[in-house]
């Protein structure tokens, strides 16, 4: 199968993690995109909490992306975060918290991620993690409602093992790969047809649990 038949390369990609424990693996799946679709202009934003997880520095040494965190880190080029948001051509937000999911769904623009969320025009894919009982909850599924509502695609949590005990639960981060390819191909110019949709067994190992 033809991963990408169309040049992805110069698609502008950006990618927001807020603190859900599957950011740890955030440097694994920016490998990943760099590798398996050739992506080379990818730049990441991640909130205040995610960053007690992982570091802006882990990201850049392990993926070689810029990375952004505080309104101090934005390049010396960029006038705010509207200028992040301009930048990209395709964004997804992940993994998306129930915190973050709520913010973007009642309009909260509180730190550099959350703003340039806001100030985001390009396709939007948000992939939540959180655990089962928060993920049940009626305001949590009024806000994921909501965002689909507004536009946004969202990612279904798949089963996966809880990080407070040993039982499987759904909550974990879906497969978003096939809504993300579909926006990078359409951001590099080209349709996706059905045979270039990517089944989870040609795409390589890029999932991390919550």
């Amino acid at each position: 199968m033809n991963e990408t038949r169309h040049d992805l390369s110069e698609v502008r990609l950006m990618v927001i993690g807020s603190c859900s424990v599957a950011v740890l693996g955030l440097p694994h799946i920016l490998l990943w995109l760099k590798s398996r679709l050739r992506l080379r202009r990818i730049r990441v934003v991640l909130t205040p909490m995610a960053t007690r997880l992982v570091t802006t520095d882990s990201i850049r040494r392990v993926a070689g992306c810029e990375v952004y965190a505080g309104w101090d880190d934005l390049p010396a080029d960029a006038r705010s975060h509207v200028s992040l948001a301009e930048w990209s051509q395709v964004a997804i937000v992940l993994p998306a918290t129930a915190d973050l999911v709520g913010k973007m769904a009642n309009g909260i623009a509180d730190n550099l991620a959350t703003s340039t969320i806001m100030a985001l025009s390009c396709p939007v894919i948000v992939v939540p993690s959180t655990n089962a009982t928060t993920w049940a909850k009626p305001a949590v599924r009024r806000n994921v409602r909501q965002l689909r509502a507004d536009g946004f695609t969202v990612v279904e949590p798949v089963q996966g093992l809880a990080v407070a005990g040993d039982t499987s639960e759904p909550g974990s981060m879906g497969d978003y790969r096939p809504a993300l390819l579909q926006a990078l191909v359409r951001a590099a110019g080209g349709e996706p047809h059905d045979q270039q949709r990517i089944e989870a067994e040609n795409m390589g190992d890029c999932h991390v649990r919550k």
